[in-house]
Order: C-alpha cells, then sequence, then structure tokens
C-alpha cells in the first residue's frame, strides 16, 4: 500500500531525474522489487500461523521477533543514510519503507521458526511424558492383572464352590437355600467383572489381525450359553445361514453381552429374547430385541460410555461392546426402548479396512489409541 501511494506521488509531481520520471527511478523500483518478497512472506506467515498448531504464547514470540527485526533494520539504515547522501525527501521515504519490510520480514521468519521449534520441542516432551505415563500405568495393569488372576477371581470361585455346597445342604423355597443362591450369584458377578477387565487388559497387549468370521455359528453358541444360564428365557431367531465378517476371536463378547444384557436386566415372566440378522452387500446386521423393562431415559445419553463411578447403573458390558464394534469398523447403537423392550442394532462390515487389517483401539483405562484389539462382558 505505501508502495502504491509513493508512486501516486512520484507520478503527481511528475518530476525528473537525469530525464527519468522519479516514478521510473532506479532506486525505487529496485526498492519496490526486492522488497516484494518480504512482504508476501510476511503475508504468508500470518496465514500459515492462523491454521497451525502452534500455540497462542507462540504468537507473542513472532510479533516480538518482528519488532526487533524492523526496529535492527531501521536503526541500521538510519546509520548508513548519516553517511550516504540522500538526494530527497522520496528518495528517504523509499529507503525507510525498504528497511521497514526487510526488517519485518526477516524478523517475521526467525519469529515463526523459533516458534515452530519451541512448538516441535513442546510436544516431544510431552510425547516423552505421555510414554512414560503410559509405561508405568501398563505395568500397573499388569500387576492388576495377575491380581485378578490369581487372588481375585480365585477367591471368587471358592466362594461360589462353598455357596453351592450351602445350597446342596438346604431344600428349594427354604432360607438357607436361598441365602446360597445369592451368595452364588453375587460371586458370578464378580467373576464376570473380572473377566471383562482381564479381557480388556489383553485386548490392549496383543493386536489380532482381522480374519473372515461367520456371525451364524457364533449367535447360535452364545444363545446356547444364554439358554444354559437362564432356563427360562425364550429365545427367537431369524438368522440367515452364513453372514461372514471381517473381526477376530474377540467377536463373540459382542453377542454375549448384548444377550446377557437383554435377560439381565428383564423382569418379565417369561424374558423373552428375538436375534434378526441380515446380509447386505457390504454389512451383516444383526438386531437384539428383548421384552424388558426398558432403560431408564438417564442411562441412555452414556450407554457406551466408560462407567466413571462405581454407582453407575450399568456396568463394563455395553462400553466393551461398543469398544469392539468400533474396533471392528462398525457401529452399534439402541434403537428404541420403552416399556414393551428395548432394540440393540449391530452392524460390522463384511470386508476389512483398506489400510489395515486392524483398527486403532482405545486404552480403556488410559483413552490414548493404540493399534490393538479388544473385548468383554456386562
Amino acid at each position: 500500500m505505501f508502495v502504491v501511494v509513493e508512486g501516486v506521488v512520484r507520478l503527481r509531481d511528475g518530476k525528473f531525474v537525469e530525464g527519468t520520471q522519479l516514478l521510473f527511478a532506479g532506486e525505487f523500483l529496485v526498492g519496490a522489487l526486492t522488497m516484494a518478497p518480504f512482504v508476501v512472506g510476511i503475508a504468508y506467515a500470518g496465514y500459515w500461523l492462523d491454521r497451525s498448531t502452534i500455540e497462542p504464547s507462540g504468537y507473542t514470540r513472532v510479533w516480538w521477533w518482528t519488532v526487533a527485526g524492523t526496529a535492527a533494520a531501521v536503526g541500521l539504515n538510519v546509520a548508513l543514510m548519516t553517511v550516504l547522501p540522500v538526494q530527497s525527501t522520496q528518495t528517504l521515504v523509499a529507503w525507510l519503507r525498504w528497511a521497514v519490510a526487510v526488517g519485518a520480514g526477516l524478523g517475521v521468519g526467525i519469529g515463526v521458526t523459533e516458534a515452530r521449534a519451541i512448538q516441535q520441542a513442546t510436544v516431544a516432551e510431552r510425547n516423552a511424558v505421555r510414554a512414560e505415563h503410559l509405561e508405568v500405568q501398563r505395568d500397573l495393569l499388569d500387576y492388576l492383572n495377575s491380581l485378578l488372576r490369581h487372588e481375585v477371581l480365585n477367591a471368587a470361585n471358592v466362594i461360589s464352590g462353598y455357596a453351592d455346597l450351602l445350597q446342596a445342604e438346604h431344600e428349594e423355597g427354604t432360607s438357607g437355600y436361598e441365602h446360597s443362591e445369592t451368595i452364588r450369584r453375587k460371586s458370578d458377578e464378580v467373576t464376570g467383572v473380572v473377566q471383562d477387565v482381564r479381557v480388556l487388559l489383553h485386548a490392549t497387549e496383543e493386536r489380532a489381525d482381522f480374519e473372515r468370521v461367520d456371525v451364524v455359528p457364533i449367535l447360535h453358541e452364545e444363545l446356547e450359553k444364554l439358554s444354559d444360564l437362564h432356563e427360562d428365557v425364550v429365545i427367537e431367531t431369524d438368522l440367515p445361514e452364513t453372514a461372514v465378517v471381517h473381526a477376530d476371536a474377540l467377536l463373540p463378547r459382542v453377542f454375549g453381552n448384548v444377550l446377557a444384557n437383554a435377560v439381565e436386566h428383564n423382569d418379565s415372566d417369561p424374558p423373552k429374547v428375538w436375534v434378526r440378522s441380515r446380509v447386505n452387500e457390504d454389512t451383516v446386521t444383526v438386531d437384539v430385541e428383548d421384552n424388558g423393562p426398558g432403560l431408564p431415559e438417564e442411562d441412555i445419553p452414556t450407554l457406551f460410555e466408560r462407567p466413571s463411578r462405581r454407582a453407575a447403573d450399568h456396568g463394563l458390558g455395553l462400553y466393551l461392546v461398543a469398544r469392539l464394534v468400533e474396533h471392528y469398523c462398525g457401529t452399534v447403537e439402541l434403537l428404541e426402548t420403552g416399556s414393551e423392550g428395548s432394540t440393540f442394532r449391530i452392524t460390522l462390515p463384511r470386508e476389512p479396512p483398506e489400510e489395515s487389517t486392524a483398527s486403532p483401539f482405545v486404552d480403556p483405562f488410559s483413552g490414548e489409541r493404540a493399534e490393538q484389539s479388544t473385548g468383554d462382558g456386562q
């Protein structure tokens, strides 16, 4: 803008120096051309900073470097003006304009370079701290895995065994029989939670490549397990002969958790479960419907999130389902819920991801992404 104004002034004056109009004087053209790259650089630096990941504190450093560069350039050129002849006021203005542009351009360049270096160093330091934290956390999780396997799970199995012995000593319908049944049921719940955590730990430690897996036999097997655990459940199915997806050995956990959830929170007499599946061009969908009381409205927004407190109404099961299905590049959703029951839909791709045989898995404890697998139940 200053160059344009200066050019208009020179053209208006119409003066000539040694036969050349001031507008086309050599020093003016040379100054305008040599300062152009610095002006363009300043403009591009502003555009780049606005879209970069440099933190706002880095902008301040760029600003101070710009001021310092401008001051240094102006000071140096003023010193030169004191020993070199300046022919006119216009020449003085052009010289100062050139010094400001060059100094500001150099200052911006230095400031951006330094800001990028500081940002990269900060990110590297954060990554190193995060890696160290995750390593410590992994050691703690390994200890937790060992503790669960050798202490808690063994103790729960012993409790369950003694509960069965107590139950055998009492007739059905007596208080002793009911109390021993409660002990056994609660012991089984503890065992289920331990298995959930163990699968999560295993999933974050190892990566399993996807392979072709038929959903139909897995569903039949999980439904058979459900019938063994809940003898009064009524199951109806509408399944194709085959429904092949790309998954891994943890896929049964998905259906096992959803099916268990459909019965364990179902107070209907008898509890009913409908399982329907269809094969589309790119996906396989499985709907699991029950005749339970429906889900509390306040639980729906966080249904697939990790429980944040011990008093949560829903446990790890649906959270694990969501993480596993995400791992398979699929989706899980609550289609509907109400007093007449709930319906969950699981959609899985029939083909593996294009760039990788396994998608990034979110570590359930740290929230960090890792190239891993997952799973377990409620």
